[in-house]
């Protein structure tokens, strides 16, 4: 059974990552989440306790269940890490090296394979330093699913549309797939 760490942060596509929990699970895949700060503002932690039967992280200085601090823990069970949504804000701490929560530090104490799918204000999207940052790290060997062209959260169309989940679902497969042969 493969593991799965997905990253889920503050953008309003948050909600979508319920429905890639569900995909996974059902293809047999095993799914455990960790929040970045602002993530819950949109969907609770009991929302995706409840789906993946698993804690979620959200508090990189809460107790942990064993003796290793969280964000080691989640590193070393994720066969893979999925980002999705990734905001700007998630992207370029990683790009930066920041560890700031717990999902940053499990990112950075990660060995597996890193796929981020972002989301956000077609603004953002098309910022020349966010696109350096997604550069560097494409560079580095992480893995993007790009957004597409859709309805965004300030009423126009632009794009900044999280991709379809089928798309991310299948960047994830194709990387794990690739990462076990």
């Amino acid at each position: 059974m493969k593991n799965i760490l997905l990253g889920v942060t503050g953008s309003i596509a948050a909600y979508k990552a319920c429905e890639l929990v569900s995909i996974f699970r059902k293809k047999g895949m095993s799914v455990r989440c960790a929040l970045s700060g602002d993530a819950e503002k949109f969907v609770t932690a009991l929302t995706f306790e409840t789906l993946t039967g698993k804690k979620a992280a959200k508090d990189l200085f809460a107790l942990p269940d064993t003796r290793s601090p969280e964000h080691i823990s989640l590193a070393e069970e994720a066969d893979i890490v999925l980002i999705a949504p990734a905001t700007a804000d998630i992207i370029g701490k990683i790009a930066s090296g920041i560890c700031d929560d717990v999902l940053t530090c499990a990112v950075c104490a990660s060995s597996s394979p890193v796929v981020i799918a972002p989301a956000m204000n077609d603004n953002m999207y098309r910022n020349p330093v966010l696109g350096d940052k997604i550069q560097y790290l494409r560079s580095k060997g992480y893995h993007f699913v790009d957004p597409v062209e859709g309805n965004l959260a300030c009423g126009r169309k632009g794009i900044g549309h999280l991709a379809p989940l089928e798309e991310i679902v299948k960047k994830t497969e194709e990387v794990l797939a690739a990462t076990c042969s």
